[in-house]
């Protein structure tokens, strides 16, 4: 009976301890899971900041691009003492590759325009005698031309009746690298955004049945809403600290909300398959 008692005591020290290690272990395993929806929730609130800056400064290079562009115009002066007509000069600047459009401005409108802009000037224009303002072309070049806007130039020597040609070309540089800078931003959310896709498509390859993965999205869906909460949180934060700009300038531009709710999408997409990754290991 001793024995029997001794053993049954053990048997029921070991079930305490055992009851107590499970219990020590669910409460471990609990407090590592609410630290891990801190740290989710700080890395996609961070890279979600970072997209959100992204993508505001993606709208601003277009809106500026967009600007510059309605500004931008080559000026054509036609020679006053030459022999060609008005429709064969413009005939032959039509026919130069990169050409989108052209308005010809004659003399008496552009002195017009001079009254009207810069009436101070007029006096000093007319001192010489007559309206010494020249007939002129305003051409818009296509926006893949711009590039090339010095190979358009030189054909544009070649017309007969043309004797000079006034553009800004610091102006055409400033399209071109807005423009870069903005394709470059498109072009790295694409590249993150395929990742992300590449990461989702390998943990459903390696859940291999339907049923396994639905049942990780059920159970794991809170890592989910943490990840894009956070990213949904650092869209607000954002247009906090850019929307003064608007105040300091005309240019402010903020994306459409589709932009928005992708990059919410993604931080809790990311925030799912890291969480499954760390389950794996």
């Amino acid at each position: 009976m001793e024995e029997y008692h001794n053993e049954a005591h053990t048997e029921a020290h070991q079930d305490v301890r055992h009851d107590a290690h499970h219990d020590a272990h669910y409460e471990s395993r609990k407090t590592v899971q609410r630290k891990g929806y801190r740290v989710v929730f700080l890395l996609a609130f961070s890279a979600g900041l970072a997209a959100e800056l992204l993508l505001f400064m993606r709208a601003q290079m277009n809106q500026i691009a967009l600007i510059l562009k309605d500004d931008f115009r080559i000026v054509v002066v036609k020679n006053g003492n030459g022999k060609e007509t008005n429709s064969a000069v413009e005939a032959g600047l039509r026919k130069i590759k990169g050409t989108l459009n052209m308005v010809f401005v004659d003399r008496e409108t552009r002195l017009k325009k001079l009254k009207e802009d810069d009436p101070e000037l007029v006096p000093s224009v007319l001192a010489v005698g007559g309206n010494p303002l020249p007939d002129t072309w305003e051409i818009e070049l296509r926006e893949e031309e711009l590039g090339g806007v010095d190979a358009w130039r030189d054909a544009a020597w070649k017309v007969p009746g043309v004797t000079d040609i006034k553009y800004k070309p610091l102006e055409a540089y400033a399209i071109l690298h807005a423009l870069f800078y903005a394709h470059l931003i498109t072009l790295g959310f694409y590249a993150a955004a395929c990742a992300c896709v590449l990461m989702a498509v390998m943990v459903v390859t390696y859940r291999k049945t339907p049923a396994n993965l639905l049942k990780a999205v059920k159970k794991d869906g809170v890592w989910f809403l943490a990840g894009a909460t956070g990213a949904g949180l650092s869209t607000l934060v954002a247009y906090s600290l850019i929307y003064p700009v608007k105040y300091l300038s005309p240019l402010w531009v903020w994306s459409g909300l589709p932009w928005h709710f992708a990059i919410a999408v993604a931080g809790g997409l990311g925030a799912w398959v890291l969480y499954q990754w760390k389950n794996e290991r």
